[in-house]
């Protein structure tokens, strides 16, 4: 299995594939960058970065520049091929880019969090001190974490995506203030901008602290997008 090659230049970083005895401990091939002063004594906080629709663990490392000096970033590889080639996917879309069915939603988020479960046990990484970070698909099953263990992170970054639809396959937990950043493009036609604004509004009726942003762009992310995400995961992690 190829090891697919990352858009920016990291340093450390790792590539866990199939045949790396962390594969079996996470179950997903993965990549993963430590800081090197990172110890068991004194653990990095971590951001895991959830790549969208047909992706791989290299597509979300563009958002390395966000992310503050000294946090650790681990990037999975979602569990399913696409059924159209070319990447991967977290769950199958029964009918449109946001609409698993309840089965499939279950299985690509036990996935992920065994994924994060087993974090622990192979980096110097704090898991009281985990931050999502999700693209498209990727910030749609990155909600779905949230909304099932919302004590779990310290805030969900939900990138040109939204929750799963319809709502009411996730929990309704008292979000109690969870830090919530949605940056969305307007002219999106992959994802449209009225899903992230009822995301939003969701969001927020179970209490959590939305900023968020839209943009004149299509499915991804511009320079001022990219500038207050940055200012976001700062906040959260200092």
């Amino acid at each position: 299995m190829d090891q697919p090659k990352l858009p920016t230049k990291v340093s450390p970083v790792e590539w866990i594939g199939p045949d790396h005895p962390g594969y079996e401990e996470t179950g997903l091939i993965h990549y993963a960058h430590i800081p090197r002063e990172a110890s068991l004594d004194d653990s990095a906080p971590v951001v895991v970065m959830v790549h969208g629709k047909y992706g791989d663990e290299s597509a979300m490392w563009i958002f390395k520049q966000t992310i503050p000096a000294g946090v650790a970033i681990v990037s999975p590889r979602a569990p399913l091929v696409s059924p159209n080639g070319g990447g991967f996917v977290w769950f199958d879309s029964a009918n449109g880019t946001l609409q698993p069915t309840a089965e499939g939603l279950q299985t690509g988020l036990l996935k992920l969090t065994h994924f994060i479960d087993g974090l622990r046990y192979l980096y110097p990484i704090n898991p009281d001190r985990l931050l999502l970070m999700g693209f498209s698909q990727g910030a749609a099953i990155s909600n779905a974490f949230a909304l099932n263990y919302p004590n779990r992170v310290l805030g969900v970054a939900s990138l040109a995506g939204a929750m799963v639809q319809p709502f009411d396959l996730m929990p309704a937990p008292e979000l109690d203030g969870l830090p919530v950043f949605m940056a969305h493009g307007l002219e999106d036609d992959t994802i449209p901008v009225s899903q992230a604004q009822k995301t939003r509004d969701h969001y927020q009726a179970l209490g959590a602290k939305i900023t968020y942003g839209e943009y004149r762009t299509g499915h991804k992310m511009t320079v001022p997008a990219i500038k207050a995400l940055k200012d976001w995961v700062s906040e959260q992690l200092k």
